[in-house]
């Protein structure tokens, strides 16, 4: 099935505006082509390194980043592509985990897929204790690689990296629909449970219909353990509906 993939670039701090909206046809898995996300952080600069340094590396990260084949990125990992925004931020717990200057903007991708596939259900069930929802207990350290487990809500969340990018993936498999937002804590890579570390990745708040799959993305901060969480809207704030973690 085809449908039209909605590629949109957007820049600004806290609320983005929108500044470039095209559409393409989007790919299956099979017919996805290019290459995938690309970025790493190879030639992250050193802590204390120049602003005019560290301004240099994020232009270079987002130019990567809006050049990449994100149709073949979601296809790498078992998904179809249907929307993307390339989202302009100023993240100061993103920036403070790689030694930056609290005011760098730097680029993060928020993505919604279609992950009608059964991968998301065999990476749950591989990952064992790992896939810890909020009143379960590890007592073994987290894994390697990309990681899923059920959620609280009906859903699955998975933990991922690929060429230098850390993503947090939810699908949401109840009725209706539900808002709330994503978001990644590093933890260390000693860990036992998938616990709330030290803030790393925050996304905007968004609404999942059933079935949908939204995912954000941004470039590693070293090797660590990452945890992913969905937060769900509720009257009074947001609950922490489950979560998944690895090393990556």
């Amino acid at each position: 099935m085809r449908k039209n993939l909605v590629r949109k670039v957007a820049a600004g701090i806290g609320a983005a505006a929108l500044t470039a909206t095209f559409s393409v046809a989007a790919m299956t898995p099979a017919a996805a082509q290019g290459t995938e996300a690309s970025t790493d952080q190879g030639d992250l600069p050193a802590p204390g390194s120049s602003d005019a340094r560290w301004e240099a590396w994020a232009a270079e990260d987002r130019a990567t980043i809006e050049a990449t084949d994100w149709a073949a990125a979601s296809a790498g990992r078992g998904c179809e592509l249907v929307e993307l925004e390339i989202v302009t931020e100023v993240d100061a717990a993103y920036n403070a985990s790689v030694g930056a200057p609290a005011d760098l903007a730097t680029a993060r991708a928020d993505m919604v897929e279609d992950c009608d596939n059964p991968t998301a259900e065999s990476l749950a069930k591989k990952a064992g204790a790992n896939g810890l929802l909020a009143t379960d207990v590890s007592t073994t350290a987290i894994g390697s690689g990309s990681t899923c487990a059920t959620t609280h809500g009906p859903g699955t969340i998975c933990i991922s990296k690929s060429s230098g990018i850390v993503y947090n993936s939810w699908r949401y498999d109840g009725s209706g629909s539900v808002s709330g937002f994503l978001r990644i804590y590093k933890i260390p890579t000693s860990s036992s449970s998938c616990y709330r570390g030290s803030t790393w990745l925050t996304g905007s708040d968004m609404t999942w219909s059933s079935g949908m799959t939204r995912s954000i993305g941004k470039t590693r901060a070293g090797y660590s353990g990452y945890s992913a969480h969905i937060w769900k809207k509720v009257t009074i704030g947001h609950t922490d509906w489950g979560r998944a973690c690895a090393k990556l």
